[in-house]
């Protein structure tokens, strides 16, 4: 029963990957607070923009790093979608694989007030397999997003 729990976990883990192709690699400095614009190119429908930014507000203000209450901002980040896919859920479910993938791609530029590019990353998402969720993939992609602005990781 152990080795089955332990296998199901594997599968899990791997069933959605996240990675980051670092263009221009980037270090939040001691101070900086930042404020993001979403461009949405691939149509990430409604429902997913909303867990994205709720995501990513969440993230950024538990790191201490978004400029709220009339801050100005000292980094700007835009985040491009250029791809969003998602399967329904059921199909998802009930056909895996075989339904497609699903996938998030997006471009992610940190720049200074003057608008000079000070780093650069693409992330990638996706999910081939029946397991895990929408949800759980979008929040991933959010994480990935703030751990480059963070960390320039």
């Amino acid at each position: 029963m152990k080795r089955i729990a332990t296998v199901l976990a594997l599968l899990l883990l791997a069933a959605c990957s996240t990675s980051s192709e670092v263009r221009s690699s980037y270090a939040a400095a001691s101070g900086d607070r930042f404020a993001y614009e979403i461009e949405n190119a691939g149509a990430m429908d409604a429902e997913a923009l909303g867990i994205f930014r709720a995501r990513l507000d969440s993230q950024l203000a538990a790191r201490g790093l978004l400029a709220a209450d009339g801050t100005p901002p000292t980094r700007r980040v835009a985040i491009r979608i250029d791809t969003y896919r998602m399967r329904h859920g059921a199909a998802r479910g009930l056909l895996g694989a075989m339904a497609g993938t699903d996938s998030i791609q997006s471009t992610v530029v940190v720049r200074d007030p003057g608008g000079a590019v000070l780093g650069e990353v693409r992330v990638d998402s996706g999910n081939a397999t029946a397991l895990g969720t929408a949800t759980g993939m979008i929040e991933r992609h959010a994480d990935q997003v703030v751990a480059f602005v963070a960390g320039g990781a």
